[in-house]
């Protein structure tokens, strides 16, 4: 029976019946109710599962901020019907559930046990490369068809969102610059108020977006000679009235000349631009925020520094995880992207982006270091276009 079940599976199906009956005895049957948990996760993966009878629902655990249980929520990220198999972690590093995964019928699953299904792969090299090469082809497709869907999804929601924020954004603007008529004081700080939050969350909603379409070879294939100046100039101006509205000073501290850099200006721009945002965030009104740029033998430093409420040190090591968010954030607005985001970007520049919080001893605040390498090269594309490199 279990040989049978093994031929209808998607991973093993391409064994022939000899190899499959030497297989099934590391199998064993289990029967689970509707609503039952087969594995969760976070937990060893120490079993790998085919469906034979029913269906399970794979669950992921959203979290903002670590250990923040009224902020946690859990997204259906596919499901598994019968002939397919769930728990390849108990194959594969870091032998780690992924997901949780949940009977949403009454379901029969035949089960092995990871190691010892490893072990037999692995002494059996000619089965191992059939049942390997399916895993990846697996993981691959359902990885592609899952980004796809993300991305087609959040820019459509993303432009249902985009068309209505314009509108009252232009709004703002036309009765700010004094077209509608003239506005007192307290007014103009309510539109200004009014106008910085739609920002915030046109920004949010660009974020999503962002981290659906945050690929390596994305970003690298916008790789142009780029004057850093400039670029730190614009992302200053893109926060000046936040930190007008909490009478921030933004400092600048720069070497006497710059020189151009390789990298993506827009996706550079936004990382400068995601850290200044921040610090203005957590920082008291009166403050100042620091911006300060400065050469190694090898890199182009930046670094973006705040007196404000700083990071707890449990936190750090999770703060440039997707939708991570700080303890102790309070009510402060943001998905907890913004850091993601601008390690995925530094990363494409083979830069490193650090973390340094507090970074004086008789001082709170935060600092994020910024290093990106002075020479990076052109897309093949790009190339071309110069007709000198070989030249005599």
């Amino acid at each position: 029976m279990i040989v049978e079940q093994l031929q209808q599976s998607d991973i093993f199906g391409s064994l022939d019946a000899g190899e499959l009956a030497r297989l099934a005895p590391l199998f064993r049957e289990a029967h689970y109710a509707e609503g039952e948990i087969l594995f969760t996760e976070g937990a060893p993966a120490d079993r790998l599962f085919v469906i034979v009878q029913g269906k399970i629902s794979l669950e992921k655990k959203i979290q903002l901020g670590r250990g923040g249980a009224q902020r946690a929520r859990t997204a259906t990220t596919g499901y598994v019907e019968a002939g397919k198999t769930a728990g390849w972690s108990g194959l594969i590093p870091l032998h780690t559930y992924t997901t949780a995964a949940i009977a949403i019928e009454p379901t029969q699953a035949i089960i092995a046990d990871g190691a010892q299904l490893q072990n037999y792969l692995e002494q059996n090299p000619a089965a191992g490369f059939l049942v390997m090469r399916k895993v990846a082809e697996l993981i691959g497709s359902r990885y592609k068809q899952a980004t796809d869907t993300l991305t087609y999804f959040v820019s459509i929601v993303s432009h249902e969102l985009r068309a209505p924020l314009a509108a009252i954004e232009n709004y703002l603007n036309v009765m700010l610059d004094g077209f509608a008529g003239e506005v007192s004081s307290k007014q103009r700080r309510m539109l200004e108020r009014s106008a910085s939050r739609v920002n915030d969350l046109r920004s949010l909603i660009g974020d999503v977006v962002d981290l659906a379409r945050m690929r390596p070879e994305q970003i690298q294939a916008d790789f142009e000679p780029l004057d850093p100046a400039q670029v730190g100039i614009e992302s200053i101006e893109d926060v000046r009235l936040a930190a007008a509205e909490k009478n921030i000073k933004i400092k600048v501290e720069r070497p006497p000349e710059f020189f151009n850099i390789v990298g993506a200006r827009r996706r550079m721009r936004q990382v400068f631009t995601n850290l200044l945002t921040n610090a203005i965030k957590f920082s008291p009104e009166g403050s100042t925020v620091t911006f300060r740029a400065y050469y190694t033998p090898d890199t182009l430093v930046f670094e973006v520094e705040d007196e404000g409420i700083g990071i707890p040190v449990e936190d750090q090591p999770h703060i440039f995880k997707d939708f991570f968010r700080a303890d102790n954030v309070g009510s402060v607005s943001g998905l907890g992207l913004g850091l993601s985001i601008a390690k995925k970007i530094i990363d494409a520049h083979q830069g490193q982006i650090a973390i340094q919080s507090p970074y004086s001893p008789n001082k709170g605040g935060t600092r994020f270091v910024v290093s990106i390498p002075h020479s990076l090269p052109l897309p093949k594309t790009k190339s071309p276009r110069q007709g000198e490199e070989n030249s005599p």
